[in-house]
């Protein structure tokens, strides 16, 4: 009896193991429907973010998952679905500050609410100095409801304006669709759902905003001028901007439908691109900066400092001779001869010094001696007279070829390429920029060439570049130099150009400030991009040199001159006739006082 009570519980304990097992591993169904659309929003985002990815090309991907749980892991979808590094991050670590790829990345985040600690943990200050793509999606837990309202989004976009979180996305699925929303700031935070079509370009043109502009003169990079000929975009104002800077400004504004208020300032530009925007409400700042903090101003152009030099730097014609023959040739010829004048003094006897010096001033001019004259000089002197005649020839030929060379095609002082070169050429250096004498220096600019630098007015500095003045050598900026030598353009030969990278500053990026309050930061850059694909910015360096003659009064380029090449004067033989003269009038003299001497004499 006891045997089979026990043989009765073994097999109710038999039967009724796999019902309590079968229950207990029984998920609960509003579990399964929460998993079920979790791995339904995942795949819509997943969808969204290939087309992100396809138009944008991310270097990274940052996902914070927080307190959602994924099998698989969101890491590990996202490796196994894009070829891209990826950057893990743990919700409980706080803001972890760390250096990202430089570049465009994407910052996945799954959040549960607003109480989520994953947001302050967005708090992070290389990501808000970064050029980073947010990505938030909306994943509520427990009884919590799907969707987010009008309030909570705004709620939401607030706190990411306030956390300088910009290009940001949204996403949530609501009753009945997985829905996108962003945000854009004009005067105040704008909620607006992302619709196929609609941009925020768009958005802006609608609003109908008006910017407002600073604005230092950098001629000609950027100059401002009375006039309402941009009335449309000024809003009725007196005042224009020019140059390849000042027109892509008035494009863009007319590109956005938007008006702008200049904001002129007395400050001049200098080489350290220094001028920053004093007031927070000004939207930009319409000059070139060199400041890699700027997270929202794009790199438009890159700088040097340079010497511009003369091109080729004529030498003049009363310099000709002792420019081809060189000096140590000159100090050669003196103990030459001093040395025929003593050969010729000592053979002859009795014969005065006036005799030995006429007759070594023949030798050295090449003047060949008659046989008969020839038979009756002395051995040492003949020997000199018949052997160093053929050299004294060729060196005369040779001097007088090479003479004729440079008077017809002109001499030509050497290039300056260096700093050897240019301590050599006897130059001095002229700028009206204090920071270009500093950077001498400080070795930006080679610091031995600091002592031949001169300060000098603006005036000095414009005309000697209006008139090409080839006697001293000037200091330009990169950028302004892509407009100014364009005055040269009708030249065949240019007279100044750019000397060689010995004489140039190391090349920096320049930015155009904008104010990281201004909705200018969303859609400047992409518009730059394609101003800059497109080659547009060649056009306006044009249009902007065109006005800045009009402005200045430069009515004509210079051009070459058809007579440039014209025939040697009787002036350039002045020296040689007064000589002619001079020697005519001393045997003149010389004859009467000796015809006087020998009949009073007699």
């Amino acid at each position: 009896m006891e045997r089979l009570f026990y043989l009765s519980t073994l097999l109710l304990i038999l039967i009724s193991c796999p019902i309590l097992a079968s229950s207990q591993l029984q998920i609960p169904l509003e579990i399964a429907e929460e998993n079920e659309q979790l791995e339904n929003d995942i795949n819509s985002f997943f969808r969204i973010m290939d087309r992100l990815n396809d138009e944008l090309g991310f270097y990274s991907f940052i996902p914070y998952t927080g307190n959602v749980y994924l099998r698989p892991s969101l890491e590990q979808r996202l490796m196994e679905h894009f070829a891209v590094p990826i950057y893990s991050v743990a919700s409980g670590k706080g803001p972890l500050n760390r250096r990202y790829e430089k570049g465009k990345n994407l910052v996945i985040v799954l959040f549960s609410g607003f109480d989520d600690p994953i947001l302050a943990v967005l708090n992070d200050t290389e990501l808000s100095s970064g050029s980073h793509f947010y990505s938030f999606l909306y994943v509520p837990q427990g009884n919590n409801k799907r969707f987010l309202t009008m309030e909570e989004m705004r709620k939401f976009f607030s706190w990411c304006f306030e956390t300088s979180i910009d290009h940001v996305l949204l996403l949530f699925q609501s009753e009945s669709e997985f829905e996108t929303w962003t945000y854009y700031y004009l005067k105040n935070v704008t909620v607006t759902r992302v619709r196929k079509g609609r941009s925020l370009n768009s958005m802006v043109r609608n609003e109908g905003y008006r910017f407002s502009v600073q604005v230092a003169n950098d001629l000609p990079s950027i100059f401002w001028y009375n006039s309402t000929e941009q009335a449309d975009v000024i809003g009725g104002g007196n005042i224009s901007l020019s140059g390849p800077i000042g027109l892509m400004m008035v494009e863009f504004m007319r590109y956005i439908n938007a008006t702008m208020d200049i904001l002129p300032i007395g400050e001049k530009q200098n080489s350290n691109y220094d001028i920053f925007q004093a007031d927070q409400n000004v939207d930009m700042v319409a000059n070139l900066v060199i400041n890699d903090s700027l997270p929202f101003s794009p790199v438009v152009s890159d700088t040097q400092i340079c010497l511009l030099v003369p091109h080729r730097r004529k030498i003049p014609s009363s310099r000709y001779f002792d420019r081809v023959v060189s000096p140590s040739v000159h100090l050669l010829m003196l103990p030459v001869a001093l040395l025929v004048f003593v050969i010729k003094y000592i053979a002859h006897r009795r014969r005065s010094l006036l005799d030995a010096f006429f007759s070594t001033l023949r030798f050295h001019l090449g003047i060949p001696l008659p046989e008969g004259q020839l038979e009756r000089l002395p051995l040492a002197d003949k020997i000199i007279e018949v052997y160093s005649l053929l050299f004294l020839m060729i060196f005369i030929s040779v001097c007088g070829s090479i003479l004729s060379s440079v008077l017809t095609a002109g001499l030509y002082y050497p290039p300056i390429t260096d700093v050897e070169s240019m301590r050599a050429s006897g130059l001095r250096i002229i700028t009206e920029d204090p920071t270009i004498l500093q950077a001498f220096r400080d070795n930006r600019m080679p610091s031995s060439l600091a002592d031949l630098v001169d300060l000098v007015d603006d005036h000095t500095v414009f005309k000697n570049l209006q008139n090409l003045n080839d006697s001293v050598v000037n200091v330009v900026r990169t950028p302004n130099w892509r407009g100014l030598r364009l005055y040269q353009e009708r030249l065949k030969t240019k007279r100044l150009a750019i000397a060689g990278p010995k004489l140039c500053s190391d090349i920096r990026l320049l930015r155009l400030p904008i104010s990281p309050r201004s909705p200018m930061r969303f859609i400047f850059k992409d518009y730059f991009d394609r101003i800059f694909e497109s080659g547009l910015e060649q056009k306006w360096i044009r249009m902007g040199f065109q006005k800045f003659r009009e402005v200045y009064g430069i009515t004509k380029l210079p051009t070459d001159k058809n007579n440039e090449w014209k025939p040697l004067t009787i002036s350039f033989y002045s020296i040689f006739i007064t000589l002619f003269m001079a020697g005519m009038l001393l045997s003149t003299l010389v004859f009467i006082i000796e015809l006087l001497y020998k009949r009073y004499r007699g």
